[in-house]
């Protein structure tokens, strides 16, 4: 036996002996440190970008989370920059993800073991057809974000960007992987009256966000009119437009900073503020920190909300909190049972949405704890930016960059926790044999395809 078969003989060994959240856990730590591995060389970074910088943006990158210590596009080379796309690329898609398309592509099984890690990775319940919705994250992934380079250069170029077509492949990749990583230093801002850069990173941060299950849901069902939508997909895009409806106006009426806009680009501005903290794009196109304090506060609620589950973003999601406001109206109204949209919850669905709700508030609490010891001082941007981080958010009210080091290493702990799950990070801790993390709110079945 060779050196390299018995490395991977021993390698495998180790695998079986660990649950599905385990390997998850331990999947996303390893391309991270191999990430933080490539950008440390002069090839890929420059002075100003200590070690620490790099473990920083490495995990940023891998987490889908876009906040940055340094500046991507002046502190890292090309190397740099395309190691941290490839990074947001393996975060967004699930680091087994695409190895599996590959053995998927040579018309071979997946064995239990990678089963059982990318149905964790994507909080799939047990009887799900894990190598059809592989394919389908494969695909769909590649095609958008294909067509939203196409248009991200025209408008690029247009704008006299320089390198357009380089701008529009990072920035189409970074927002379906609701990253938030910018080449430039400023994110969006430059383009905040354009309104096809503004809709195009929107749908872009929108179709990452509400997950590859809804999108191939949406797909078959606009094929085969006999299909209609699962319940699934119904109660995340009921959810999602539900917060986009309501906060939306709020900004535009209310936003002091917004209100010294035009009308038409005030509405587009408070829709992309909306829309990158739901989705956890992390993009914006004004600057944060000089947003009103209601805002602030309700950016802050939104970015807590998040995502949804098999997607891109991170946050509670939106079936966790969908479940939860279902026992809390179903409760107001005298009821024993506990409905959503006319359809009965069980009540393992709650108990894994109370699950779900309460270790991401308490490592939120931790964290904003953690970086009130290593800073010094509680201040609402140091709150802000612990929500962004465990939501893998990426929006920043500017303190992220002032932060120690003992700070720094709080937001990386933050990020990292919040890509792999509060609850699966929780059960790679716990359980000898886990199984996939339950996501929430929904009958057994509503999930497959």
């Amino acid at each position: 036996m060779s050196a390299l078969s018995a490395v991977e003989h021993r390698v495998t060994a180790i695998a079986r002996r660990l649950s599905a959240p385990q390997l998850v856990f331990v999947g996303f730590l390893s391309y991270a440190l191999l990430g933080w591995a490539l950008l440390c060389p002069d090839l890929a970074c420059g002075d100003r970008a200590t070690v620490l910088d790099n473990l920083f943006t490495a995990v940023s990158a891998m987490s889908t989370t876009g906040l940055a210590t340094v500046s991507v596009g002046e502190d890292y080379t090309w190397f740099g920059q395309f190691v941290i796309l490839a990074l947001v690329q393996l975060g967004g898609m699930g680091y087994m993800t695409l190895s599996s398309f590959v053995i998927l592509a040579r018309k071979q099984p997946l064995g239990p073991s990678r089963e059982g890690v990318l149905k964790a990775q994507f909080a799939l319940p047990s009887e799900f057809n894990i190598g059809h919705f592989v394919w389908q994250v494969a695909v769909f992934t590649f095609w958008i974000e294909c067509l939203g380079t196409f248009v991200l250069y025209l408008e690029f170029r247009a704008a006299g960007q320089s390198q357009p077509l380089w701008h529009a492949v990072f920035h189409s990749v970074s927002a379906f992987c609701t990253a938030g990583f910018s080449l430039n230093n400023n994110s969006l801002e430059d383009y905040a009256a354009n309104p096809a850069i503004n809709i195009t990173i929107g749908l872009l941060g929108y179709l990452g966000a509400v997950g590859f299950i809804v999108l191939a849901d949406v797909w078959f069902s606009l094929r085969s009119r006999a299909r209609r939508l699962t319940f699934t997909s119904k109660v995340i895009l009921a959810t999602t437009a539900g917060i986009f409806v309501v906060a939306t106006p709020l900004l535009y009426c209310f936003d002091p900073l917004l209100g010294e806009l035009p009308p038409a680009e005030r509405l587009l501005t408070a829709a992309f503020q909306v829309m990158t903290a739901s989705s956890t794009t992390g993009f914006n196109t004004v600057p944060i920190s000089g947003m009103g304090g209601a805002t602030i506060m309700l950016i802050t609620l939104i970015m807590v909300v998040g995502a949804s589950p098999s997607g891109t973003g991170g946050g509670v999601k939106t079936t966790s909190v969908s479940a939860l406001f279902a026992v809390v109206w179903s409760t107001l109204r005298g009821r024993a049972e506990v409905s959503l949209m006319g359809r009965e919850i069980p009540l393992e669905r709650l108990q894994a949405a109370a699950t779900q709700c309460t270790m991401y508030l308490g490592t939120l609490g931790l964290g904003v704890y953690a970086l009130a010891l290593a800073e010094g001082a509680l201040t609402i941007e140091l709150l802000f930016e612990c929500v962004s981080a465990l939501g893998t958010v990426g929006l920043s009210m500017g303190a992220t960059a002032a932060l120690g080091p003992t700070g720094k290493l709080v937001v990386i702990g933050l990020m990292f926790v919040g890509r792999v799950g509060p609850l699966t990070a929780g059960l790679a801790l716990l359980q000898r044999r886990g199984l996939v993390p339950v996501e929430a709110a929904l009958p057994r079945g509503e999930l497959t395809l």
